[in-house]
């Protein structure tokens, strides 16, 4: 089972590295490379975590980038995956918190019964500072992606364990989220008549997959995420994505927590 554990010197020394090199060949100083407005759907995304994705197998499969999930979403995807603060709540609700910390789940009441990986985006409006962080700690079960449901599984607390930084926003600015329906909103009563109110975005592998609807699993089967968000002053959004494997829609990302409408679930913090 693989745990992610990293240190800000340790990133940032390699970034720092990196970065005189390029300085050295062209001789100057290079912006800020922009961000990268994501597609709806039929898209490539990549992943904030240092070790990269976990299943790095899209990229074959549908001939893109390297480590990167595809964002397929041709059928369905709205019904079945779920962001709550209450395992007993598998359906989940909308959740405005205020707080820098906290925690919550991701479900799947879908018929299928599990998701392979969970992927985490994270969504702000705001300017960020230079020293902004958002620290993330994933439990769950994990198992080895097959092209059937999982038989055998084992429990990983910190599963993830790894921290994020400005720079680890790759895409934006948007107003929408990635989903089979276009245009379709990041949170909860976001007004998309407003296109000035656009956000960055970044994407978080969990290294942690999803059971079906199960109490006798460690937190019923979903996957817990506790996150300290450090030196912010904004808003900002939570979303859940599912990868599997196998399934009707085929290999890739096609599921996220419904935002709109009858059965909307989310998580969003103000501070």
């Amino acid at each position: 089972m693989k745990t992610v554990e990293t240190t800000r010197s340790a990133r940032r020394a390699s970034r720092l590295i990196a970065a005189g090199l390029v300085v050295m060949m062209v001789l100057c100083v290079m912006p800020v490379s922009a961000l990268a407005v994501l597609p709806n759907w039929h898209s490539f995304a990549s992943v904030a975590n240092d070790a990269g994705v976990k299943y790095n197998l899209d990229s074959t499969e549908y001939g893109g980038p390297n480590n990167t999930y595809y964002m397929k979403f041709d059928g369905g995807g709205l019904n079945a995956l779920h962001i709550t603060t209450n395992t007993g709540s598998p359906n989940g609700q909308v959740t405005d918190s205020t707080s820098a910390t906290g925690s919550f789940y991701v479900s799947d009441t879908g018929g299928r019964g599990y998701d392979d990986d969970i992927i985490l985006m994270f969504a702000t409006n705001a300017t960020l500072s230079s020293d902004f962080s958002i620290e993330i700690n994933a439990s769950g079960y994990q198992w080895e992606a097959t092209d059937s449901a999982p038989t055998s599984y084992a429990y990983q607390a910190g599963a993830l364990q790894e921290t994020f930084w400005q720079d680890d926003f790759a895409y934006g600015p948007q107003i929408y989220k990635p989903c089979n329906v276009s245009n379709y909103p990041i949170f909860y009563g976001q007004n998309m008549a407003d296109t000035e109110n656009t956000f960055q975005i970044m994407f978080i592998d969990l290294n942690v997959g999803v059971l079906g609807l199960n109490s006798t699993l460690e937190g019923c089967g979903m996957a817990q995420v506790d996150y300290e968000i450090g030196n912010f002053t904004g808003f900002g959004a939570f979303d859940a994505y599912a990868w599997c494997l196998d399934s009707n829609q085929e290999q890739g990302i096609s599921w996220t927590n419904a935002v709109s409408g009858t059965g909307s679930s989310g998580y969003t913090v103000k501070i």
